[in-house]
């Protein structure tokens, strides 16, 4: 059958190729991705003791290649389809193999018109639509961007944007120095199951204005909305308005830049059949206000940026605060053990490296997470019952060997969470990338890398709160000869404290607050080397020494160690 299905797919690819030629379309190209992928595996320390039963080694990997077929009869009709071979490491004469579409798309341009239907990748602003990362990775060492990069390829997650399958309409019409423009979307999010489930849309738009270039104009809509069946169990819509104003001064000496956005949300959603002493209906509506100021000083290459932000404990906006990582997803690595009885949570090491963490779906409800990784803004910028203040000083882009931030934010939150005390929030982070192989004048790289997150979350009174945690990176890169690279990384996190975590129901309102006490320590230690055959094409070989230990539980302390081989090649 697995050969049947290669089969019937390299036959579809190849007839199509030449349906194309034979309709002579101005364009068809194609281009991809092949990679190999094998890690060898090892758990030890005290999670282990006394566990006969669990594999604690292991071999695994898989060879996958994405071939995406580009057309283009003409600007008005275009279309990309990646079709994706993958084969499990181990598997024999394609045993194991899966064949499948991976992205679908058509798209082009009519006018002052542009398309797409398909999966189409949607951002807008911060409070709408926007896919945020919650953890400060922004100067972690190469050798972990790389190997993030393999999880986020997986998901397809590129930017900020969120994939979706539906349809966009984009117009622009420039006069002279000012231009408008209209962009709008749908999408469906879930679909019906004919019978307790009703089909659920995504739509939304903006309205964009440029006078010429000092000021922007913008106001945005995201609808999230049930089409009621009479069946369903659920009636829900979340409604999302904004608009926003930019300022830009571009002197002789200096940038200046101020930015302003606020809106208000309405979330209803209610049962279809109420039950008797059920909270089978919530509606609310909030507001959020967001203003930035921007400084950017040319001589110096330095930029100051402060922040001034205000969201409502009731702002709801799902497409903004969903959250790109599961904390509550178990690891594929390991993840059960003492005799497959214990779910191993997952630690950094696992939203790195690991492609079952990520989320591809929006939620109507604010889903659970881990204090100890993010605390201040879980939700992104976009976090309900906030209200602060931030400055950075950064380096601007006329520093080009030199690249660093420092920053610092001041968050406390509006309304109490079960009790009247607030909570309040500090979080400094900072970072800086030396690319010391230019500033030496040599031919070869040799970049540095430092960051650190440091977050403090306090709360007096009957439910009192006391929560730190810090997380540091470092890394190096250096090219010992013409295209290989000696790759080194160490990521560290510590936190300590107690605090309460609070699940939320399907009318997104907090239930019963659930005491949590952190006391942990966890890091990556990682070497490794790099060769660069050409621009598009890789190998890897990295070893990682992972280490967590629960000083609360001392039986949950455990080690991971795992040595990577990658090849990657685009064409």
């Amino acid at each position: 059958m697995k050969n049947e299905k290669l089969l019937l797919a390299t036959l579809l690819i190849v007839s199509f190729g030449a349906a194309l030629n034979a309709q002579k379309p101005t364009a068809f190209s194609m281009n991809g991705l092949g990679r190999s992928f094998i890690t060898s595996n090892g758990l030890s320390g005290n999670i282990m003791e006394g566990d006969s039963k669990t594999h604690n080694v292991g071999v695994g990997g898989y060879n996958l290649f994405d071939l995406q077929n580009n057309l283009s009869v003409d600007s008005a009709f275009q279309a990309m389809a990646t079709y994706r071979i993958r084969s499990e490491f181990g598997a024999f004469y394609g045993s194991n193999n899966s064949f499948k579409f991976r992205q679908f798309k058509i798209m082009g341009k009519l006018k002052h018109f542009n398309y797409e239907i398909g999966d189409v990748r949607i951002e807008l602003t911060p409070f709408t639509m926007f896919n945020f990362g919650d953890m400060y990775h922004k100067y972690e060492g190469e050798i972990f961007q790389r190997r993030r990069s393999i999880s986020e390829y997986e998901n397809l997650n590129i930017g900020n944007g969120w994939l979706l399958q539906g349809a966009h309409l984009q117009y622009k019409k420039e006069f002279e120095n000012n231009a408008v423009g209209a962009y709008g979307f749908v999408t469906r999010t879930t679909a019906t199951n004919e019978m307790s489930v009703s089909d659920r849309l995504l739509s939304g738009g903006r309205l964009a204005a440029h006078l010429g270039t000092a000021f922007k104009f913008g106001a945005t809509y995201v609808g999230l909305t049930n089409v009621d069946i009479a069946s369903a169990q659920y009636s829900y819509k979340n409604y999302v308005g904004t608009g926003d104003v930019e300022y830009v001064k571009n002197g002789s000496a200096s940038v200046f830049k101020t930015r302003f956005e606020g809106g208000v949300s309405s979330f209803t959603n209610k049962k279809v059949v109420p039950v008797a002493l059920d909270d089978s209906a919530k509606s609310y509506a909030d507001y959020f206000l967001d203003l930035t100021l921007h400084l950017a000083l040319k001589k110096s290459g330095l930029k100051v940026v402060v922040n001034v932000v205000d969201v409502g404990p009731y702002f709801s906006s799902p497409t903004a605060q969903t959250r790109r990582v599961v904390d509550t997803n178990n690891p594929s690595l390991f993840g059960s053990v003492n005799n497959a009885s214990v779910l191993r949570s997952p630690i950094l090491f696992d939203r790195m490296a690991s492609e079952q963490m990520y989320n591809s779906k929006i939620s109507y409800v604010l889903t659970p997470f881990l204090n100890q990784y993010n605390n201040a803004q879980p939700y992104g910028k976009a976090t309900p019952n906030r209200m602060g203040a931030s400055i950075a000083l950064a380096s601007d882009t006329a520093l080009k060997n030199v690249d660093f931030e420092i920053a610092a934010d001041y968050l406390k939150e509006l309304v109490g969470e079960g009790v009247n005390q607030l909570r309040s929030f500090m979080v400094i982070k900072g970072g800086a990338k030396i690319s010391l192989g230019k500033m030496l004048g040599w031919s070869r790289k040799f970049e540095v890398s430092v960051g650190a997150r440091m977050e403090k979350t306090n709360r007096a009174g009957s439910g009192k709160i006391d929560l730190g945690s810090t997380v540091a990176d470092a890394g190096l890169s250096f090219e010992i000869v013409k295209k290989l690279d000696v790759l080194f990384g160490y990521k560290m996190l510590n936190a300590n404290g107690n605090e309460f975590s609070a699940n939320r129901n399907a009318f997104n309102t907090v239930t019963t607050p659930i005491g949590l006490s952190v006391n942990s320590s966890e890091s990556i230690a990682s070497a490794g080397l790099q060769l660069r055959f050409t621009t598009q094409q890789a190998f890897s070989l990295h070893y990682n020494l992972v280490s967590y230990t629960n000083n609360l539980a001392s039986a949950g302390s455990y080690n991971i160690s795992q040595l990577l081989l990658s090849y990657t090649g685009t064409f």
